[in-house]
């Protein structure tokens, strides 16, 4: 407890006067006389411990009296934060949470209407000489810098929903940056937010002790949502004419279970499909669409539901390519396969071509979604280096082995990918005992796998060395327990590595009935295939094949009357676009290289905004206790005002109201014992 005048104290020194007229009973007595006092005896012992009792009550209800007036005037109260606002010199900084968690209704109204309110109040606390900081999500330039109260007073009645999600530990080291720069001596610093889990971040702040914080959390009366959380192809490969078939995930974050409510899909502004859904309360549920490729290459749409009152997550979109032929490479380090030409050649859905050991182009690597390493006895450094950025920008690449070759040069590639070694040449006539009809490259193939399946034959084979940590997947596995054919994922791509190469001296694989669908399905699902959308303000780059085209050219991605020109970093045969923050919509749009569109990107909003899940002040109270942080307080306003409540925090509870009460309290007592005690 503290006093706003403590000087008032030296006052109860007051408190010796009563003492004093106890002590000497400033009373005259009177003589009276009596013949015989000894039947008065008794009765006057009896009285005299009475009034002795009285006496001393007096003096206590005097004493009391007189030391709660004395605290009374010396305004005593109890701090809750910081010390009282001065007058003049301040500098206040204001964050008001603007994402779209904020749509969500309070009893007040809706919450970024009501965090707009409290940044009027705070600013109402204060001077019009005082100086203040505004932050928002969007950390606009116009908010880098202290303002007057009448400019502060303008920017928070503009201030409207963004699509950018921050953390408080990120609105923090950003206020932190500002406020060094001011010179005002007094600082604060306000937090009005919804602080949900799923964003606040607060556990990774660094909360410095200037300026000294309060965390305003507003509270949504209601917090159920759902949501369109992500969609994603179950090919990447999507055939023009062919059925397209995605998976959809909805998630349930409220408490009431729903049933039968419709999902719509639209493809280029045509709705390709509807179905329903039903879920439970705090869960998620898959559903799965199909539909028609169009003939065209670009094609995009949205998912759709219908939910109230959080509905910016209730569209997502998205693009894919239509593809017309797949680009097929075969590497050939002692001739042509005839087998690959077969297949690959004799289809028009693959657009095969060949290329000898003597005349490798490597830049044409990134024109082809498959290319075979067919017979090569040695892998040199240049090609190594090649087939290794081809694989983990997103190429597929299937290794035949030559018939003699050098494992070392074999073994020094495949290890800076890793993936499993070649071992020695074995000699030993054996069989394919296992398929692994799970493998992605089964797909559609086998309606009933029959127990007694024709296998491979296997004349001779390299051991493939399992490596430690390796992500392997067998695909067929030998009666010894090693790989026949496995696949490997290798940055963004995919190696399929064979213990054999594509010759009858080694195996009659290329012409057994497994080798077609097997190498068709593994060029069907080969490439690298762009996602189907990316999140709005997440900071990771677009990736793009980069075309032929001149050095000038840049690319540019529009929509109506909208167009940015992101930042671009050329890297081997890619090109990372960043888009930073310019990007605020969520929506399809338009990939332009010059003033050619060679695709489509559609950006989504951050979904993490749609776990509406938020800390209550006991929580925020607790968190802040464990991480042994002093110098924030968590404001409950509840039915108060906002300035009544932080008025009370900077100057504490007033408590002289109180000791007045007290006062009157123990005076009525006073005088209830000189009155009715006889």
């Amino acid at each position: 407890m503290s006093f706003v005048f403590p000087g008032f104290l030296f006052a109860l020194f007051a408190v010796s006067i009563p003492v004093i007229i106890h002590l000497f009973r400033f009373r005259r007595f009177r003589t009276v006389y009596f013949p015989n006092i000894a039947f008065l005896q008794q009765l006057s012992e009896a009285s005299d411990k009475e009034s002795r009792l009285k006496h001393l009550l007096v003096l206590l209800a005097r004493i009391l009296v007189i030391t709660f007036l004395v605290m009374a005037f010396a305004r005593p109260y109890i701090p809750f934060g910081e010390e009282e606002i001065t007058g003049d010199g301040n500098a206040v900084g204001v964050y008001v949470d603007n994402s779209f968690s904020m749509n969500a209704l309070s009893a007040q109204g809706r919450l970024l209407d009501l965090a707009r309110n409290r940044a009027l109040e705070i600013a109402a606390m204060y001077g019009p000489a005082d100086r203040f900081l505004l932050l928002t999500n969007d950390f606009e330039g116009r908010h880098q810098r202290f303002v007057s109260r009448e400019e502060f007073i303008d920017m928070v009645q503009e201030i409207s929903e963004s699509a950018r999600v921050r953390s408080i530990a990120d609105v923090m080291r950003r206020k932190s940056e500002l406020f060094s720069e001011e010179p005002a001596g007094n600082k604060r610093a306000y937090y009005i937010s919804d602080f949900q889990k799923s964003t606040t971040g607060l556990k990774d702040a660094i909360i410095d002790t200037v300026p000294f914080a309060y965390f305003i959390p507003l509270r949504a009366s209601q917090t159920d949502n759902v949501f369109v959380d992500s969609v994603w192809f179950d090919s990447p490969v999507i055939l023009a004419g062919q059925p397209v078939t995605m998976g959809i995930r909805i998630v349930n974050a409220g408490v009431q279970s729903l049933e039968n409510q419709p999902l719509r899909v639209f493809v280029d502004g045509q709705q390709r499909s509807v179905v329903s859904y039903s879920i439970g309360p705090e869960d998620q549920t898959l559903v799965e669409v199909s539909w028609a490729a169009g003939m065209h290459e670009l094609q995009q749409g949205h998912v759709e539901i219908t939910d109230y009152p959080i509905d910016f997550d209730d569209k997502l979109y998205f693009s894919y390519r239509v593809t017309t032929e797949i680009p097929v490479m075969s590497l050939d380090g002692n001739g042509q396969s005839p087998y690959l030409r077969a297949l690959y050649g004799g289809d028009e859905l693959f657009a095969f071509q060949t290329m000898p050991s003597f005349a490798i182009d490597f830049s044409a690597f990134s024109e082809h979604s498959l290319m075979v390493m067919n017979h090569f006895n040695r892998v040199s450094a240049g090609l190594a280096s090649a087939l290794r950025s081809y694989v983990e920008e997103g190429g597929t690449l299937a290794i035949f082995p030559g018939q003699e070759i050098d494992r070392a040069s074999y073994n020094d590639f495949l290890m800076n990918m890793g993936v499993d070694t070649y071992g020695r040449l074995d000699t030993t006539s054996i069989r394919v005992s296992v398929l692994n009809e799970m493998h992605a490259v089964f797909e559609g193939v086998f309606e009933h796998l029959p127990e007694n399946v024709d296998l491979p034959g296997v004349s001779k084979h390299y051991a493939i060395s399992r490596t430690i940590g390796s992500m392997g997947e067998n695909i067929l596995q030998l009666q010894n327990g090693l790989p026949f054919l496995a696949s490997y994922p290798v940055g963004n791509g995919r190696v399929f590595l064979s213990a054999v190469p594509l010759d009858e001296t080694f195996s009659n694989f290329p012409r057994h009935s497994l080798f077609v669908p097997v190498m068709a399905n593994i060029a069907l699902q080969s490439g690298y295939m762009q996602p189907p959308y990316h999140t709005i303000g997440d900071g990771k780059p677009v990736i793009s094949r980069r075309r032929s085209a001149q050095t000038d050219q840049v690319y540019r991605l529009k929509r109506d009357q909208f167009e940015v020109i992101p930042e671009q970093r050329r890297s081997g045969n890619q090109v990372q676009l960043f888009f930073h923050d310019q990007i605020s919509r969520s929506q399809n749009y338009a990939l332009l290289l010059g003033d050619e569109q060679i695709g489509g990107l559609s950006f989504n909003y951050d979904r993490r905004e749609s776990i509406l899940d938020a800390y209550t002040e006991r929580e925020l109270q607790n968190l802040l206790a464990d991480m042994q942080v002093t110098s924030v307080q968590v404001v409950d306003a509840g039915d108060k005002p906002l300035d009544q409540t932080l008025h009370e925090m900077a100057k504490g509870r007033q408590l002289w109201r109180l000791f007045v009460i007290l006062a009157l309290l123990f005076l009525l007592f006073e005088v209830l014992i000189l009155r009715f005690w006889k």
